[in-house]
């Protein structure tokens, strides 16, 4: 669900932006680049834009995300081939699985 939100202060910013904690993708819209890199590694998302929406993995990027949010292998250009087809005996993939979590 895309919504726009009013806030006067950035912790309401935050509160606001996190309050599912946890998305798989947000966009920060800021003209001050200081601003976005001050506020966007306190956002909870897996991806977050910058003024522009973010993909879901449709690029040759890492996709995924951490708790609820994201359940499974991570996918994104090569891991998106991973996922879908059968590698070697006892291969791990990347991914966020209820017995283990793996960042590629």
């Amino acid at each position: 669900v895309d919504s726009i939100v009013l806030v006067d202060t950035e912790a309401e910013l935050l509160a606001a932006m996190n309050a599912s904690n946890g998305a798989l993708v947000a966009t920060l819209s800021t003209d001050d680049r200081a601003t976005f890199d001050r506020l966007a590694p306190q956002i909870r998302a897996f991806k977050v834009g910058h003024g522009k929406p973010r993909s879901r993995g449709d690029r040759d990027e890492l996709f995924g995300g951490f708790g609820a949010s994201w359940r499974g292998a991570f996918v994104g250009g090569e891991l998106l081939v991973r996922a879908v087809t059968q590698g070697p005996a006892g291969e791990r993939l990347p991914g966020n699985f209820p017995d283990y979590h793996l960042m590629p």
